[in-house]
């Protein structure tokens, strides 16, 4: 599942992720019964593939070939799991996986059994691993989502993005599952929450066997997530090596000169980036600019401090007012 990449993120979530709960296509799957681990059909069904096995291993004299779920399930235990530790403790969001809009959201995981399943174990699992997991529960944290996602960039943003910069996550995981036949299907995606580029994704289809749909989501889900966590575990590790990530867009509103204006940039984009680890300039325009800045947490304890640095630099030359202040997003003005 990939997004257009023209998406504020670069998280290549694809066109697939509509909205919140539409997109999670487990939903629909929640009203239909679960299969039933006792029902006749499957009972019937394993009763005829036992005696088959039975009857080829008289024949041949070789035990009976071991079932493809076992089989899986031990190819799973075999995942080497990257040993790579972290500098600080990275946060996480998990969260279904989100389009443009957020009608119905939280309800998805509130009414939907198999959703909660879902996220239970990706939360389980990254806690485990030595993740802080944050996750969307409360109506006022949505609110808050919705404003700050018109703020950045009129509505435009995937809100899985500027969901994660609201609670200051390092890495966002979305997640998705549908039915097919008698497959289910986990996917799942994670992406830098500061440029929301898409990391790694991970899929994990499997066979009811009689299982319950329950059951059938947590080995998926579980399989699942213990192979996309490898995939990003050394990379993330590397990322906060540079420092804490922050992402400050910041408006020009004042009624500047072009001499104004380009001293200013000049400022920002040179001056400034001598005072942090590292400054990453994703785009500039006259009037907008978007930046990643890497910090050193021992001198910068929170995003209040790193607002004070663009206060102080443009002291005389600018009035500078914020906007939008969460853990990991600065929105500021430039007057």
């Amino acid at each position: 599942m990939k997004r257009n990449e023209n998406g504020v993120l670069g998280l290549r979530l694809g066109s697939v992720l509509g909205a919140f709960a539409v997109a999670f296509v487990l939903a629909g799957c929640a009203s239909n019964p679960p299969a039933k681990d006792d029902g006749s059909a499957a009972a019937s069904a394993r009763s005829k593939e036992n005696r088959a096995q039975g009857e080829l291993s008289a024949k041949t004299g070789e035990a009976p070939a071991a079932k493809t779920a076992d089989a899986a399930e031990a190819a799973d235990d075999d995942i080497k799991v990257s040993t790579v530790s972290f500098k600080v403790r990275p946060t996480v969001l998990v969260a279904p996986a989100m389009g443009a809009k957020m009608a119905g959201s939280i309800d998805v995981i509130r009414k939907n059994p198999l959703a909660k399943t879902a996220m239970e174990v990706i939360n389980t699992y990254l806690t485990s691993r030595d993740y802080t997991v944050m996750g969307l529960e409360s109506q006022a944290q949505l609110d808050e989502v919705v404003q700050l996602q018109s703020d950045i960039a009129g509505n435009n943003e995937d809100l899985a993005y500027v969901a994660g910069l609201s609670v200051g996550a390092d890495i966002n995981i979305t997640f998705a599952g549908s039915i097919q036949e008698d497959y289910i299907v986990i996917d799942l995606n994670a992406s830098e929450a500061s440029t929301a580029n898409l990391l790694a994704s991970e899929s994990m289809r499997l066979k009811d066997n009689g299982e319950s749909q329950r059951v059938l989501v947590q080995k998926a889900v579980q399989r699942a997530i213990k192979k996309l966590e490898n995939k990003v575990r050394d990379r993330l590790a590397e990322e906060l090596e540079k420092g804490v990530q922050y992402k400050v867009v910041a408006h020009l509103t004042g009624d500047f000169t072009d001499d104004q204006a380009e001293e200013i940039s000049n400022i920002v984009s040179i001056k400034m980036r001598k005072k942090f680890n590292k400054m990453q300039v994703i785009s500039m325009s006259r009037n907008t600019y978007d930046l990643l800045i890497y910090v050193d947490p021992d001198k910068y304890e929170d995003a209040q401090m790193v607002y004070g640095e663009f206060v102080e630099s443009l002291d005389g030359l600018a009035k500078v007012r914020k906007q939008n202040i969460t853990k990991k997003l600065i929105i500021l003005e430039i007057q």
